[in-house]
């Protein structure tokens, strides 16, 4: 999947948020609240597949900077949910809880964590494999599969009544900027001293350091 594709992709996300569909209500549905959960974590696991196509030099400054992305976007979710404060669809007054919703959770609905993190992984793929892997024919399909499970955790948050459309549409977009920027900012780092070894801490630091 190139710019364009992704570009496209995206773009037709956006439409089916700001359609009359994206309006319906649904109601609670532990089962799909369950395979939301699947979803994300395959999402999450699947840049590992970077090990089969990077040089073993580069791995852990691989792992250094998918996990301070990770451990960012986990961050911002959590600082957003907490200040927020937003009621999740099936809070109602007078109306009992679902079976299976933990009470904790009930007003942490904006923005989707679930979302949140997705995107944030297929993003940082898609990134690094356009900067750094552009004629790797397995991180193309790695990248396409990587949007797929995130668009499809979007989807089944929504579905699952866990979630308002406008939370899942926020998600995609903070997750997205999160992703690309971490491996961008490197790339950009890099081009200006192409023999400085690099040191990658996510999307809001980038470290270079020249001998």
């Amino acid at each position: 999947m190139n710019r364009k594709q992704t570009t496209i992709a995206l773009l037709l996300i956006l439409c089916f948020f700001l359609s009359p569909l994206s309006a319906l209500d649904f109601a609670y549905n532990e089962d799909l609240s369950t395979a939301s959960d699947i979803t994300l974590g395959l999402t999450l696991i699947a840049p590992g597949a970077i090990g089969f196509v990077a040089p073993p030099s580069d791995y852990l400054t691989v792992a250094t900077s998918y996990a301070w992305t990770m451990v960012e976007a986990y961050t911002v979710r959590t600082v957003l949910k907490q200040v927020i404060h937003k009621p999740r669809p099936y809070v109602q007054d007078g109306v009992p809880l679902p079976d299976g919703v933990k009470s904790e959770k009930n007003y942490e609905s904006f923005p989707s964590g679930h979302t949140l993190m997705a995107f944030s992984a297929a993003a940082y793929t898609q990134t690094m494999q356009i900067l750094f892997y552009p004629d790797s024919k397995a991180m193309k399909a790695v990248s396409a599969t990587t949007w797929a499970l995130a668009l499809g955790t979007a989807v089944l948050r929504v579905v699952s009544g866990c979630h308002y459309t406008s939370d899942v549409a926020a998600g995609a977009a903070i997750g997205s900027a999160i992703g690309f920027l971490g491996p961008y900012l490197t790339h950009r780092m890099q081009q200006k001293d192409a023999n400085a070894p690099k040191v990658l801490t996510g999307s809001l630091v980038g470290v270079q350091v020249s001998f």
